[in-house]
């Protein structure tokens, strides 16, 4: 099959790009770093003509930082998606889009499909309005659009500016992991290759539906900075720290897979400490001194 992968260049698109791959797919890819900028209507046409499916992950997808520059965050993604959704509705191909669980903001208590929307920055409010841009676009002109909400990736590629990796160069050095707040804030941690699957099955959702992937287990900070220490067999100690300015407004989150489970036979296959293991392993691998 010849498939477009936009963000290809970013954690999950890698990854979800190599697993593509190792299926025999025909790749297309697109991101604003190749040379493909979807913010050009003529672009998005380019990238999707052709193709059997499209996977959407291109995003300016930085919640913190977007409370400084918000319009250029909303603009960003709003445009590129319906520059995408337009491409694919004219050329009747199917579109898989991965939201995000940022969409449902702070809440405490096991999050579903049915969730108010309650974005608290405004990456998670144009992702929110992206995600129900789509739906309009099935009910207003029959795209075959499938939502993915994704909960908390983590795993080999990812940042090193995110947590495992931060509280892992910290633990290295035998210094202390700075944890914010009172490190009781929670998140659903996903490994990357249940993500990367799960969008995949994405492809086999009806139209207009919606499905998280999470694994229902709600992680603190503290915990993780704990489960490192253990981990790296250092002497750090935890110190909890005022949150930064810029914030993104989430403390507490986890999410439910019952739907994914349902519709698709989806569910995650990887505990947190395992994935720890293997992301571990990664960041060995890339002999980094220091962050």
């Amino acid at each position: 099959m010849k498939i477009l992968v936009t963000g290809h260049s970013g954690f999950i698109g890698t990854n979800l790009c190599a697993h593509l791959s190792s299926l025999g797919h025909d790749l297309v890819k697109c991101s604003r770093g190749a040379g493909c900028d979807l913010n050009d209507s003529n672009a998005a046409r380019s990238a999707v003509r052709g193709v059997e499916l499209v996977f959407h992950l291109a995003a300016d997808a930085r919640p913190a930082e977007s409370l400084a520059s918000p319009w250029e965050t909303y603009l960003t993604n709003s445009r590129t998606t319906t520059n995408v959704a337009l491409a694919c509705r004219d050329s009747a191909t199917p579109l898989v889009y991965t939201s995000s669980c940022e969409i449902y903001g702070d809440w405490q208590g096991r999050i579903t499909e049915e969730t108010r929307f309650a974005p608290t920055n405004p990456y998670a409010a144009s992702k929110a309005a992206c995600d129900r841009l789509l739906y309009s676009f099935h009910h207003a002109y029959g795209l075959d659009v499938k939502l993915v909400r994704l909960f908390n990736p983590y795993g080999p590629g990812q940042q090193l500016n995110k947590i495992l990796p931060t509280f892992y160069y910290q633990a290295k050095k035998n210094g202390p992991l700075t944890v914010f707040g009172d490190g009781n804030d929670t998140r659903d941690y996903v490994f990357i290759s249940d993500i990367v699957k799960g969008i995949w099955e994405g492809r086999r959702l009806p139209p207009g539906e919606a499905v998280n992937l999470a694994t229902g287990v709600a992680t603190t900070s503290n915990a993780v900075a704990k489960l490192i220490i253990d981990k790296l067999h250092s002497s750090s100690t935890i110190t909890n720290t005022p949150y930064p300015k810029l914030f993104g407004g989430i403390k507490y989150q986890m999410g439910s897979f019952e739907k994914a489970e349902h519709l698709l036979g989806w569910k995650p296959t990887t505990s947190f400490e395992a994935g720890v293991n293997k992301t571990i392993q990664w960041l060995e691998s890339l002999k980094v001194d220091s962050k």
